[in-house]
């Protein structure tokens, strides 16, 4: 035999052997077990990039073994940002493209973000890792197979869409959707229905085989569509054991367990804080903490347990004993509990080893006075739902706060005066309010015209009566700034006509609009509308929204010693009439549901109960928040300017720029605490 056929049969032979290793079914691992194995980081997409080991996220082992659970269909993942979520998503595509070719539908809210998650997330972790690039092609011609947003390989497909498209959504059968950050998908696709619903229909004919994934932060409790799927499936925690008693519980922030020291001066000292047990009470160190949920990595059920209230054997239980798979058993007969396949996850920045717990203080400590900034970290920080507070409104009690001043003196903290107006067919309703810094209002009067609103002398008298001056107690004098009319009902003409010829004193015609299945309104517009037959400027006020922030600033109670209390609503010892309050207080929130979604919405508490005064309050914030000046120090007060006749509108001025600066800053009066902690402002 010649030197050549030994050389090409060597060859041949390697060929052969390099084919069927290609050939050869991979070996079947679980999700774990191949990302250990074959995922690599991007160093685009990690401050940790490389080799990916599960155990640095020891939280990510009860959502990445869910997938493969074989009785397991369904899995929810309500999670903080910055810790597993995305990370958890894009391994399960990668794993089932490699291991189990199935075809898989990706979703992002919307189609420009699944192109921006494939550009910058999935591209990056394909070119690093070589099992996943010797599967798909780079994208470089449209006969490749291989675009930004359509990936084949041997055995199936991966679609990358948006939630808004109904099209893409319904498009054909998917063994594997992927939903990411579902709280923001639209209520509708495209009037097809909850376009959850849609992607996941897409799996329906695959039964059993089916995965249906979905991740997000949660949001309001009324809206959040993670937290009622989380609900809806076994809600696994993580269970931690304490360092110093071996106790296994969940890490939850709160005045018990999450507390640090101030100094002297009393600033506050992250750099102090502990956990502490809530078995023994012990304060665990940051490396204590850390070290206790590395451990998770070492025991059978990840630490990872079924929570969810179950019945069994006539018993309704709460979950306290469970198998090594987390699964929890009856108490009675030792039995698992009846599972339908739907696991769901909670992981908040307590699980987090990458984040320190003083990070996690210094972020709620720059938060907690503002609702907006609490509201996010609660959602972001906590993993948990955003709970608005809305107490029951005695208005026997907010009769009982009147303070003493009137509108025949102002308080001296009062910077600007805005109004809002309520338009009936026998008269027109006005409130006038003060504003200081830090959104504190000061009611100053409410006033009833009385007189045909389809005839122009109630409209003079309405004209003379926002031209007022007010005289503060420091002998400054205060004109209105701004005032708002509702245009709704059979008077609307009037309005709009009343309104055009004002619009430099900034009296707009505003209509009211309630919160609907695609979330809470503005409450200040950001653009106006305009009214199709006389294209008159129209703004459109967030009333539901506007009631929830006049709700939460009712509850605050003025400081007695008169320093300022922001947010805060006060009322004059006179100028209100004996109804007032009752009808400041005559609606209540009630919950809807409706396309997939609860939402909470402003109802009156008895059919024909008179509420004016509440929509003249509700027309005055919007008028304040249509102004962009944000009140902090005392302001220089608008002196009246000698009267003058009012100007042509000019069609051409726009809304006053900066409303946003100010948009729905609503919050609750923050109370001094011993030492720093989550209870004390929630």
């Amino acid at each position: 035999m010649s030197y050549q056929q030994t050389a090409s049969s060597r060859l041949r032979t390697r060929l052969k052997r390099a084919r069927a290793e290609a050939l050869r079914p991979p070996p079947k691992l679980n999700v774990v077990e191949w990302a250990d194995e074959y995922r690599v980081v991007a160093k685009q997409n990690s401050a940790n990039p490389g080799r990916w080991r599960t155990s640095r996220v020891p939280v990510a082992y009860g959502p990445m073994l869910a997938v493969t659970e074989p009785d397991t269909q369904t899995i929810t993942l309500m999670a903080c940002t910055q810790l597993v979520k995305s990370e958890w998503l894009l391994t399960t595509a990668l794993y089932f493209i490699h291991q189990d070719p199935s075809s898989i539908l990706f979703v992002q809210p919307t189609q420009k973000l699944a192109e921006s998650f494939s550009k910058e997330r999935f591209a990056p972790t394909r070119e690093v890792t070589p099992a996943i690039a010797a599967l798909i092609a780079e994208p470089k011609s449209r006969d490749s197979g291989v675009t930004i947003t359509h990936k084949e390989y041997p055995g199936g497909m991966l679609d990358f869409v948006g939630a808004n498209s109904a099209v893409d959504l319904a498009s054909r059968p998917k063994r594997i959707t992927i939903c990411d950050e579902i709280d923001l998908y639209p209520a509708d696709a495209s009037g097809m229905g909850p376009p959850l619903q849609l992607a996941e229909e897409r799996s329906s004919t695959f039964k059993k085989r089916r995965k249906n994934l979905r991740a997000c932060s949660p949001s309001d409790e009324t809206s959040s569509i993670v937290w009622q799927e989380y609900l809806a499936g076994d809600q696994r925690k993580c269970f931690v054991a304490c360092p110093h008693c071996g106790d296994e519980q969940t890490l939850v922030w709160s005045a018990e367990t999450v507390l640090w020291d101030k100094d002297a001066d009393g600033n506050h000292l992250p750099e102090t804080v502990r956990y502490h047990c809530r078995g023994c009470g012990a304060g665990w160190s940051e490396a204590e903490r850390v070290q206790a949920i590395r451990a998770l990595v070492d025991r059978p059920d990840k630490g990872w347990r079924q929570t969810k209230k179950f019945k069994c054997c006539g018993v309704e239980q709460d979950p306290t004993l469970w198998n090594d798979r987390g699964r929890s058993l009856c108490t009675e007969c030792g039995k698992p509990s009846m599972y339908g396949g739907h696991a769901s996850f909670q992981v908040s920045k307590l699980y987090s080893t990458r984040h320190d717990l003083s990070a996690v203080v210094r972020e709620w400590l720059g938060a907690h006075k503002s609702k907006e900034k609490l509201r996010k970290f609660v959602n972001t920080a906590l993993a948990e739902v955003w709970k608005e507070k809305v107490e029951r409104l005695d208005p026997k009690a907010l009769a009982e706060r009147v303070e003493p001043y009137s509108a025949e003196a102002v308080p001296a903290a009062v910077q600007i005066i805005t109004w809002g107006a309520d338009t009936q067919d026998d008269r027109i309703e006005v409130t006038f309010q003060g504003w200081g810094a830090d959104e504190e209002c000061w009611v100053l009067k409410h006033e009833v015209l009385l007189g045909d609103t389809a005839k122009k002398p109630v409209w003079d008298q309405l004209d003379e009566l926002v031209k007022e001056p007010f005289q503060t107690e420091d002998e400054r004098k205060l004109i209105p700034q701004a005032g708002c009319i509702d245009s709704q009902g059979h008077r609307g003409e009037m309005v709009h006509a009343f309104c055009r010829a004002r619009v430099r004193r900034r009296i707009y015609a505003v209509k009211g609009q309630g919160n609907d299945p695609r979330g809470s309104k503005l409450i200040w517009p950001k653009t106006p509308s305009r009214t199709k037959n006389s294209g008159d400027r129209l703004y459109i006020v967030g009333v539901d929204t506007a009631k929830d922030a006049l709700a939460s600033r009712l509850v605050i109670q003025p400081d007695e010693a008169g320093d300022p209390t922001p947010f805060a609503i006060h009322f004059p010892h006179e100028g209100l009439s004996a109804d007032y309050f009752d009808q400041l207080t005559a609606e209540k929130a009630v919950s809807v549901f409706q396309a997939g979604r609860e939402y909470r919405v402003w109802r009156p508490k008895a059919e024909g109960i008179r509420n004016e005064a509440l929509d003249c309050f509700v027309y005055g914030l919007a008028a304040r928040l249509s102004l962009p000046n944000k009140l902090k120090a005392r302001a220089p007060a608008r002196v009246v300017e000698p009267e003058r006749a009012d100007p042509e509108p000019d069609q051409t001025e726009t809304t006053p720029s900066g409303a946003a600066a100010v948009q729905q800053v609503i919050a609750s009066r923050p109370q001094r605490a011993s030492r720093g902690r989550w209870g004390a402002y929630r």
